[in-house]
């Protein structure tokens, strides 16, 4: 008996297996068809997104194949810490001139400037009916000489839809003048003979037409001329203190610019006239500091008709690129 009841308990044990066995091996079963059926309704859904991007970026493709952003009128140019007066104007539209109604324009501007640094943020304009967007720079602090681009909203990042984008954005000056407030700048640009000796007797002066050009640019009287020539090629700090005996320490001063202007090649005689190649080299101090803050330098290629008249020619063309280069710089 206990040989059969064994057995029976064998038996039994047998068929509990199998029938586990067959209920796991069912139920994997039933389970695979709803995987394959998550995986297709992900795979049409994949579909459908790639589907609605290639449609979106199709439609944007056809509206900047056809598109002219331009410049209606620019914005001024303040001091810095001032407000914009006026407002940046574009205009959207076709081929034809139909405009770009209730159209979305990305707006890339310099916020700020550290150091040599611009930094640029980007916002988003929309256009009138009549295909007309208009923008204002925030307030900047500090002078500086950049751009504004506008361009239409990209629908995604890819390097074909950049090309697009950058084949129609508009790209305009921005620029904001160094603040001088009641302070002044003392100018000393050394010029120098053809031979490389120092010229301190001369009617013809980079540093006066250098000063007149400040005049223009909106600094009556606020830029002086100084002398440096002694300590010209002994670095900043000397500057820095010749100019403190020069003004006998006052504080009225903000900024010493200094440099030379030297002979690239002479005057030379060509088939159009005279012709005669400058470089100057200009440093700013602060005066406050006596750190150098600014450098840079031009190179100016003048001809003339005139032997005498072509290196004063030449000088107000150094003097008025350099004046234009600082007041943005400074």
């Amino acid at each position: 008996m206990k040989k059969s009841v064994k057995n029976v308990f064998i038996s039994l044990s047998l068929v509990l297996a199998c029938g586990i066995f067959t209920a796991c091996e069912s139920t994997s079963q039933e389970s695979a068809p709803k995987t394959q059926s998550s995986a297709k309704t992900s795979k049409a859904e994949d579909l459908d997104k790639n589907d609605a991007k290639s449609e979106t970026a199709s439609q944007f493709k056809k509206e900047v194949q056809n598109m002219k952003i331009e410049l209606v009128s620019a914005s001024d140019t303040p001091v810095a810490g001032a407000a914009f007066a006026k407002p940046y104007t574009v205009s959207v539209k076709d081929n034809d001139s139909n405009p770009y109604a209730n159209y979305t324009l990305s707006v890339t501007y310099p916020k700020a400037r550290e150091e040599n640094a611009v930094i640029f943020e980007t916002t988003e304009i929309t256009t009138n009916d009549a295909g007309i967007a208009t923008f204002k720079p925030e307030t900047i602090t500090t002078s500086i000489n950049s751009t504004v681009t506008f361009a239409p909203k990209a629908p995604n990042a890819s390097p074909s839809t950049a090309k697009l984008v950058n084949s129609v954005a508009l790209e305009v000056p921005c620029r904001v003048r160094f603040a001088l407030g009641k302070k002044c700048v003392m100018i000393d640009l050394i010029d120098y003979s053809e031979s490389g000796k120092m010229i301190l007797d001369s009617a013809l002066s980079t540093s006066s037409a250098t000063l007149q050009e400040f005049w223009k640019a909106g600094y009556p009287y606020q830029a002086q001329n100084a002398d440096f020539h002694k300590v010209i090629d002994q670095g900043t700090e000397a500057i820095h203190k010749a100019a403190q005996r020069l003004v006998q320490g006052s504080t009225y001063f903000k900024y010493i610019i200094y440099g030379k202007v030297q002979y690239v090649s002479p005057i030379t005689e060509t088939e159009n006239g005279y012709t005669v190649t400058l470089k100057a080299t200009a440093n700013v101090i602060d005066y406050t500091t006596g750190k150098e803050y600014y450098a840079t330098e031009k190179t100016c290629t003048v001809t003339s008709k005139n032997k005498w008249e072509v290196l004063k020619a030449c000088q107000a063309k150094i003097a008025k690129e350099l004046t234009y280069d600082l007041i943005y710089a400074m």
